[in-house]
């Protein structure tokens, strides 16, 4: 009886007495070498910088902006809709509430952790933000001349 029928009983060299030597089929498009499954990529470790303003309650934000109603709406941007409001400590500041987004919020962090050291007489600084759950907020310097879009197009 033969193995896989490809041997003759008498043969122990596993392949017809005829065959050639083997030659890999080079047809397949990497000249025959062999695939190497790559292991699924995790996502980079962030390292994140201290944030160098304060988190802002969320019961805060809500309490200023009369629960982001339309009265304390003064804009819309391409992320999300701006609210006025006074601080506690005082502070009037642009609330940005960011549309919700598949950014983890490590990736966020890291970003407010920038931004809250960007110190600069041309730009509104961050003053302080607040990550609960589905809520983000960027609470930045309140402009009284507007946005800059409205700046730029006189508005």
């Amino acid at each position: 009886m033969s193995c896989m029928g490809c041997c003759d009983d008498g043969d122990s060299g596993g392949r017809p007495a005829d065959a050639r030597p083997y030659v890999p089929n080079q047809t397949a498009g990497n000249a025959g070498g062999y695939h190497a499954n790559a292991a699924p990529k995790e996502p980079p470790v962030l390292k994140i910088q201290p944030i160098a303003v304060p988190a802002i309650p969320v019961d805060e934000l809500r309490d200023i902006t009369d629960n982001f109603g339309n009265n304390a709406l003064i804009g819309e941007g391409s992320y999300g809709r701006v609210y006025h409001g006074i601080l506690r400590n005082g502070q009037a500041a642009a609330l940005k509430k960011l549309d919700s987004s598949k950014q983890s919020d490590q990736e966020l962090l890291a970003q407010v952790s920038m931004v809250s050291r960007l110190k600069s007489e041309h730009v509104v600084e961050l003053v302080g933000y607040c990550i609960d759950g589905n809520l983000r907020v960027l609470a930045y310097e309140y402009a009284s001349n507007g946005s800059l879009h409205d700046v730029l197009h006189g508005r």
